[in-house]
C-alpha cells in the first residue's frame, strides 16, 4: 500500500514539474538563463538543472550507484535540453517505481555523496526526499515565475488529486 502512495507522489511530482516547466518555456532564454538570487543556484537555468540532477542522482543510488558529480548547468544550451534528459531520468523513475514492493521500501541503501561521504537511509526515506526535494526547489522558482508575467497554475498535491 506505501508503495503505491510512493508511485502517486512520483505522478504528483511529475505532473507540478510539467507545470513549471510550462512557464520556463515562455520565457526569453536571456531571462531564463539571468542570475538571481536563488538558494545556491544562480538562476533559474541553474536551479532547474540541480533539480534534475538531483532526480537522478538519488535513482542512481537506489539502483546502487555513488555519482560524483552534479551535472553542469553549462552542458545545457536551453530549457528544451535539459527537459529532453529530464524525459530520460523520469524514465527511468517510472520503471524503478512499477516494480517497487512495500518490503523493498524497508531495504537500507547505502550511498556515497559527491564529495565521497557515506550515508545510509531507507529506500522509503530516499523516496520521500526526492519528492520533498522537488517540492522545495518548485516553491523557490515559482515566485519568481509570476514576478517575471509566467505563473505556474496552484501545484498544492489536492489539486492534483482532484484533477479530472
Amino acid at each position: 500500500m506505501l508503495a503505491d502512495h510512493i508511485r502517486t507522489l512520483f505522478a504528483y511530482n511529475v505532473w507540478a514539474w510539467n507545470h513549471v516547466l510550462a512557464s520556463l518555456e515562455q520565457l526569453d532564454e536571456a531571462v531564463y538563463k539571468a542570475k538571481r538570487p536563488l538558494f545556491d543556484q544562480t538562476s533559474l537555468h541553474a536551479m532547474f538543472v540541480h533539480c534534475l540532477t538531483a532526480e537522478s542522482i538519488w535513482l542512481s543510488r537506489c539502483l546502487g550507484h555513488n555519482p560524483t558529480s552534479m551535472f553542469d548547468p553549462d552542458a545545457y544550451n536551453d530549457v528544451t535540453a535539459v527537459q529532453q534528459h529530464w524525459t530520460a531520468v523520469r524514465d527511468d523513475w517510472a520503471n524503478f517505481l512499477r516494480g517497487l514492493t512495500d518490503k523493498e521500501l524497508t531495504r537500507i541503501v547505502a550511498y556515497q555523496n559527491t564529495r565521497g561521504d557515506s550515508f545510509s537511509l531507507s529506500l522509503a526515506d530516499i523516496l520521500q526526499h526526492v519528492i520533498n526535494h522537488a517540492t522545495e526547489h518548485r516553491s523557490q522558482m515559482t515566485p519568481i515565475l509570476f514576478q517575471l508575467g509566467v505563473p505556474t497554475p496552484p501545484l498544492d498535491y489536492m489539486r492534483f488529486r482532484l484533477r479530472p
